[in-house]
């Protein structure tokens, strides 16, 4: 059996140099909210045990949309959430191809990771126990949505307006190797300097401004867990602080987060809110510090690029691994009872696509 693997490369710009761009870009940016409607559960951490009923700071998915000089247009499309699923993705890239006339390589979707935003489903669903109430919120917010993100694509492209496009690159150093750092430690490593493991401490950066010279969006991504709170209340996470932060110091301008390679990484030390306002100012700090310079422009020239890569599967559980697996204890015995249920109803509709075997 064969798993796809989706790779998307939104941005290639050969021959960048630190001279003035021959030919302006044409850019368009654009967010809505997408905070859910309450009580709904949260994704990420597989302890929760009821859904929350507060809301910390609001979600928001953002969207940047680039043309080059030869009118090649691609779309960055960013939410505050922990994930989506296939289904959805494949959904929203068709309707933005239909309404937008945007292939699917010119089309990049990516999520923060925050571990406080809405379960969505086929995304870590059979992680929780959701009555009918709470499927039915799950489904109409994944509904709702859809439409919100092809949505803000559309709002993108309208306000597409002749600009300039830069890169450098910052430094932050709130996310600590998770593997090898115990977390209760790391107040004591830090200070001592002893901190171990592979860290990635960049902050890349790609800032656009309007032919006016004002800054009017900045995307930015780092290695790291969106994991400072554990509670039950909405929230973006430091990324949100960040985005947040960033869009007060600099009025007019939309913040977009991407989540880098940080599976191994936490933002530590963490779990109050105090430690979350901390991680999102030194993300902003490391923004504005490459806002200063020396920056790189970038040539009008976009290329962009998709493919899909079949893996085989390591080897798959048996039915009856998967009934003995359904007798532990939560969250595994959640998703080996809903893979159970979906072999003996032949659907799996929890996977959020009517192919369930795209996964």
């Amino acid at each position: 059996m064969l798993r796809a693997i989706l790779v998307v490369t939104i941005l290639s710009c050969p021959g960048v140099s630190a001279i003035a761009v021959d030919a302006p870009w044409k850019v368009g940016v654009a967010r809505v909210n997408i905070s859910p409607e309450l009580p709904i559960w949260l994704s990420g951490y597989g302890a929760r045990n009821r859904p929350a009923a507060e809301k910390l700071d609001e979600l928001w998915a953002k969207a940047l949309v680039l043309e080059d000089a030869n009118g090649n247009r691609g779309v960055l499309v960013t939410m505050d959430l922990v994930g989506i699923d296939r289904g959805l993705s494949l959904e929203v890239c068709r309707r933005v191809e239909e309404q937008y006339k945007l292939p699917r390589a010119s089309i990049a979707l990516c999520t923060s990771h925050t571990h406080s935003g809405p379960v969505i489903r086929g995304n870590l669903a059979p992680m929780y126990s959701l009555d009918d109430d709470q499927a039915r919120r799950v489904k109409v917010y994944s509904d709702q949505l859809t439409d919100r993100l092809v949505a803000v694509v559309g709002d993108a492209i309208n306000s597409i307006a002749s600009s300039r496009l830069s890169y450098a690159s910052g430094y932050a150093t709130f996310a600590v190797n998770r593997r090898d750092n115990p977390e209760g430690k790391v107040p004591q490593l830090r200070a001592g300097q002893a901190l171990v493991g592979p860290v990635d401490h960049d902050v890349p950066v790609l800032s656009v401004h309007g032919a006016d010279g004002k800054l009017r969006a900045i995307v930015a991504g780092y290695a790291c867990h969106a994991t400072v709170l554990d509670s039950y209340k909405i929230s973006g996470d430091w990324p949100g602080v960040a985005q947040n932060e960033i869009e007060r110091r600099h009025p007019d301008t939309i913040a977009l987060y991407w989540a880098g390679c940080g599976a191994d990484q936490n933002p530590l030390p963490r779990r109050t809110i105090e430690l979350l306002n901390q991680h999102g100012r030194e993300f902003a700090d490391a923004v504005d510090a490459t806002l200063r310079g020396p920056f790189t422009p970038i040539p009008a020239t976009l290329r962009t690029a998709y493919e899909e890569i079949d893996l085989p599967f390591a080897p798959l559980p048996t039915r009856a691994e998967l009934e003995l697996e359904a007798t532990t204890e939560p969250p595994q015995s959640r998703w080996a009872k809903s893979v159970v249920s979906g072999y003996k109803s032949n659907s799996f509709s929890w996977l959020g696509s009517e192919d369930s075997g795209n996964g």
